[in-house]
């Protein structure tokens, strides 16, 4: 399968997957919102790129759905970064605070007060998205140069961003970016997704050659691939 990505004006970047088993354009919204098209060798870009155009209420309508199904954080709630694990406790202060520390996000949160409230919800995420940024810095450039070290790859410079569609991306001149998110994925999945941007510095797309080089880097690429799947760059 060949995939090339394509910026359309309306919905912005859209990956299109020429696959032989495709028998005609199939659409379809990732859970990270990415727009994919699979689409059979005898299509042209073109027609595809038009079938895209003319689903453009629809994408929008997806997208939205996905961006909606936000996260309430409550004091059952279950949420761990890369070294950090929160905790809500509702009890005898009078405001709202934190406090970080030992690998703890403590959230406190007065007896009365409704930890379901935009402001008590904006303030959890405010501080998560902080924590993970934080954690973010210090970890990814660090992993990616014992990994760029590791299989021989030269990049420029590291930048930690809080995206909404992608969990990295590399440029031209080779500079990577890099989702804070990333904090909140397995440790295997991170070195895959850095190790992905990486082969982008001597591959500049997602042809053969790109997954060969990334598989000899590694190993079952693939099946790492589909399993970033189960993780949205933005849950809040």
């Amino acid at each position: 399968m060949t995939t090339k990505y394509i910026n359309i004006e309306q919905v912005g970047s859209v990956s299109f997957i020429i696959n032989e088993r495709s028998g005609r354009i199939r659409l379809r919204i990732k859970s990270d919102g990415e727009i994919v098209v699979s689409m059979p060798p005898s299509v042209v870009y073109r027609d595809a790129i038009r079938f895209v155009e003319s689903k453009t209420d629809w994408i929008t309508k997806q997208q939205a759905k996905i961006q909606n199904g936000v996260t309430v954080f409550a004091p059952e709630s279950c949420f761990k970064t890369r070294f950090h694990q929160l905790t809500i406790t509702k009890g005898n202060t009078d405001k709202v605070y934190n406090r970080v520390g030992n690998g703890i996000i403590q959230i406190f949160i007065p007896e009365k007060v409704n930890h379901e409230q935009p402001k008590v919800q904006e303030f959890i995420k405010k501080t998560l998205i902080d924590v993970m940024r934080w954690e973010a810095k210090i970890y990814l450039p660090k992993r990616t140069k014992e990994l760029a070290d590791k299989h021989g790859f030269k990049y420029q410079n590291i930048s930690i961003k809080n995206t909404k569609t992608r969990w990295g991306s590399c440029s031209s001149t080779n500079n990577i970016n890099l989702n804070l998110h990333l904090m909140r994925v397995p440790e295997h999945l991170i070195d895959y997704v850095l190790l992905h941007e990486l082969v982008h510095t001597v591959v500049k797309n997602h042809g053969e050659k790109f997954w060969l080089k990334l598989e000899q880097c590694y190993p079952n690429s693939r099946k790492a691939d589909k399993e970033m799947n189960n993780y949205r760059t933005q849950t809040f």
